[in-house]
């Protein structure tokens, strides 16, 4: 009886034993955080980037949200952290694993140059046609967009079979953003414009603004008067250094006038609206595709990257209503910035 209750004392403690093991990690898959460690996004970064941490234990936890992180000794509120001067980051974390016992992560060190900005601008793809009867509604709100600042680089892209001005070649654009109908207006060619346009003039003019592009772009354009040739140079410069990059070219042309119909209440709500006045209608690309050329060669900060085209006015335009849209587009389609010039301009690089 004796060695019965002796078994039974021995069954509780090790009970008792088992339930009361200190898990000072019950929600990092049950093993315990010895140690952390912090990384960011970038190795090194310029002011104004937005740099993000990420803290990790020895067993692969994510614990970016609950630890601290500490740049120059300053704690962060958030895991993320944008320079505003140049110098070097030091950057560590520290993860609290019980009320008494705390871990400090290694120290890393980023440094942060100043790089080069360049006024930023967006460009508007707005998919549209003189026979579409909603398309005066992005039209207007595109205007509205004008009157509130004069960094937006506009593209009229007709299509139907009906429209004097359909460009055919659209429909691999169409293709890569997964049109579905008219009007579809793109911001920086990847971001819809948000319906009603109208209501969202303030979705596009913030895009003028913000993190800045660190790439800009110049221009500069003559025309042939003998043959009616126009020589297009495109200058793209580097503020940091950047890799996957792709540059379109547009030929535009304003004042065509032609009937729009339109079911909106802009424009006096009448329709058609005769001898409407279509503006910044794409006419070709420059580039051997629309998607972009690759550029080449060294992007690299202060670097810069030069290329030529010719466009052939056609015989009874006028050059005057000639224009020229360039912008540089990602590795993900996404511009990250634009630039439009009329004919005869030499345009400077709009470092800020």
């Amino acid at each position: 009886m004796k060695k019965l209750h002796l078994l039974f004392a021995l069954l509780t403690f090790g009970l008792f034993i088992s339930c009361s093991k200190d898990n000072n990690n019950a929600g990092d898959g049950g093993s315990t955080i010895q140690s952390i460690t912090i990384t960011s996004s970038t190795t090194d970064a310029y002011i104004g980037d937005n740099i993000q941490f990420t803290v990790k234990g020895n067993n692969n936890a994510d614990v970016s949200t609950s630890a601290v992180i500490y740049v120059n000794t300053a704690p962060l509120v958030t895991n993320s952290f944008a320079p505003t001067a140049p110098g070097t980051l030091s950057v560590y974390a520290v993860y609290q694993v019980s009320s008494t016992v705390s871990l400090t992560s290694p120290t890393i060190q980023i440094p942060v140059t100043q790089g080069i900005n360049f006024n930023k601008r967006v460009l508007i793809e707005d998919y549209t046609g003189t026979w579409c009867q909603y398309c005066p509604r992005v039209s207007y709100s595109i205007s509205q967009v004008r009157a509130q600042t004069n960094d937006a680089v506009v593209v009229a892209i007709h299509r139907g079979g009906s429209d004097p001005y359909n460009f055919s070649a659209a429909s691999v654009l169409e293709s890569m953003i997964g049109l579905t109908g008219y009007p579809t207006a793109m911001l920086n060619r990847k971001t819809d414009w948000t319906y009603p346009e109208n209501n969202n003039v303030n979705q596009v003019v913030n895009l003028t603004s913000g993190t800045n592009p660190r790439i800009g772009l110049a221009m500069t354009n003559s025309v042939n008067s003998a043959n009616g040739n126009v020589t297009v140079q495109v200058n793209v410069k580097f503020g940091k250094n950047f890799s996957g990059l792709k540059l379109v070219v547009y030929a535009l042309e304003d004042n065509l006038l032609y009937n729009q119909t339109n079911s909106t209440s802009f424009y006096g709500g009448v329709n058609p609206i005769v001898g409407f006045n279509h503006k910044d209608v794409l006419r070709a690309f420059l580039t051997t595709s629309i998607l972009g050329d690759d550029i080449t060669g060294a992007t690299t900060t202060n670097g810069v990257y030069s290329k030529s085209f010719t466009y052939t006015i056609p015989a009874g335009t006028q050059s005057s209503n000639i224009h020229f849209a360039a912008f540089v587009v990602d590795s993900t389609g996404k511009a990250l910035n634009s630039r439009d010039a009329s004919t005869n301009v030499t345009q400077t690089f709009e470092v800020e």
